[in-house]
């Protein structure tokens, strides 16, 4: 019965996409953020969910454009120009970076990268005509806190019900299919989810009038803090700090911080645990073989390497390949999104990548402005909640991005997504809900 439900859902879905698009997108991201292929993996045994999605979504975005449905001011913004720009010189580097040949190793291929990145950014630029009005920015918020919440369930779960198999050495891995597959498996990664997701479970709380359902939403909040902890990401927790940090500074009721952040720090003595606090304890050491060391180490060898090749960089997915020929190192992974971008696509990615976020905070103050500046419009308080969670959300990314590799994260190109619509609605006479 539930193998035909799952079936019914789906096919209905796809085939929905193709005469309402955005539910394509919808489909899509939230196979990208929930990643059900990975949860019920069973179900979508041989179902190439993504494709089927992609082609029905496409041909129906190909249909709206024949008929001129859609407002290509939502498209064409700076910040979709310097997305542009950046897939082109990842573009460039995977065709002509002089390490894209030589790879060697057992992370993802240049090839693996540059489809993901494709579908990726195809998706972006897609989902950014099509998501232009506040209804539609409602449902990808719903889509965020259906994600984080039930893997907010599932991590703890996993706890509760002593599942140590899903532990690796102590910290909690996210799930994953029969054969291993899934965008969740590093830890440092699982996290991310939590720390982006938690914004929107809070500031989307405020739209929910039934005052148990707004506090049972929250109780999310302790239990999502409590899953950063079991996957024991200094990362996640540096996260976690931005969001309760910043959300205190946003607010209205700062008299409220002192208190909140003694109850957290409370929280985080009370159940943390030993690993999270081992791990803790070294964010700050930089002896050898410390994981600072080996981060400096990277480092160092990515400045070399935008060095000798600033214009196009090593190649797509050729960091590792490349950095021991650039400074005495194992091969691994830059451990920082923008020298990822600058040394495996040039420096020029890694301008694309700067002024983006520069823009996205730049967008979110011009946005917080003018729900102040029409507070009195019923529409501008919604607003304000969304941009303050995306906000949120993506100051805690931006920061655990310089120390981790996230450049296909596909929440990043979510939280964009989702500030893209709302700066462009803001900037029209008035907002349609």
């Amino acid at each position: 019965m539930g193998t035909i439900l799952f079936y019914s859902t789906f096919f209905s879905t796809t085939a929905s996409s193709l005469v309402k698009p955005w539910i394509g997108i919808m489909a899509y991201y939230l196979l990208a953020i929930l990643g059900p292929q990975y949860i019920w993996w069973w179900h979508f045994d041989g179902l190439r969910a993504s494709l089927w999605v992609a082609v029905f979504t496409l041909g129906g975005i190909a249909l709206q454009i024949g008929q001129n449905n859609y407002d290509f001011s939502f498209l064409k913004t700076k910040q979709n120009l310097w997305l542009a720009l950046l897939w082109l010189c990842i573009s460039l580097s995977y065709y002509f970076g002089p390490y894209v040949a030589k790879f060697d190793s057992y992370v993802l291929s240049p090839d693996q990268l540059f489809s993901i990145t494709n579908s990726i950014f195809l998706f972006y630029f897609c989902a950014s005509l099509i998501i232009n009005d506040l209804k539609k920015v409602s449902y990808l918020g719903i889509i965020m806190i259906i994600s984080a919440g039930y893997l907010i369930y599932w991590a703890n779960s996993q706890y509760l019900n002593s599942n140590w198999e899903q532990f690796n050495m102590g910290r909690l891995m996210g799930p994953e299919s029969v054969n291993g597959s899934s965008i969740y498996r590093d830890e440092n990664t699982f996290a991310m989810l939590f720390v982006t997701g938690l914004p929107f479970i809070y500031y989307l709380g405020h739209e929910i009038k039934q005052n148990y359902l707004k506090y049972l939403l929250w109780c999310l909040i302790p239990l999502g803090c409590h899953a950063v902890f079991l996957t024991g990401s200094r990362g996640g927790l540096v996260g976690l700090c931005v969001l309760v940090l910043l959300g205190f500074y946003r607010t209205k009721h700062k008299f409220m911080a002192i208190p909140l952040i003694i109850l957290f720090v409370l929280f985080y003595q009370w159940q943390a645990g030993s690993v999270m606090k081992e791990r803790a304890d070294t964010i700050s050491e930089y002896e050898s073989e410390t994981s600072a060391e080996m981060r400096l180490t990277a480092w160092k060898g990515g400045l070399r390497i935008m060095e000798s090749h600033p214009l196009i960089g090593v190649g797509l997915g050729s960091y590792i390949t490349a950095l021991p020929d650039f400074i005495e190192s194992s091969p691994r992974v830059a451990h920082n999104t923008f020298m990822q971008f600058a040394a495996e696509s040039g420096v020029g990615a890694g301008i694309c990548y700067l002024v983006i976020v520069y823009l996205f905070f730049r967008n979110s103050k011009r946005i917080r402005v003018w729900c102040s500046e029409n507070s009195k419009n019923i529409i501008s308080s919604r607003i304000g909640h969304y941009n303050d969670a995306c906000t949120l959300s993506f100051a805690g990314l931006t920061v655990c991005s310089l120390f981790l590799s996230l450049n296909t994260y596909e929440i990043y190109y979510f939280l964009l997504l989702i500030s893209n619509a709302l700066f462009v609605m803001i900037s029209k006479p008035f907002v349609e809900a």
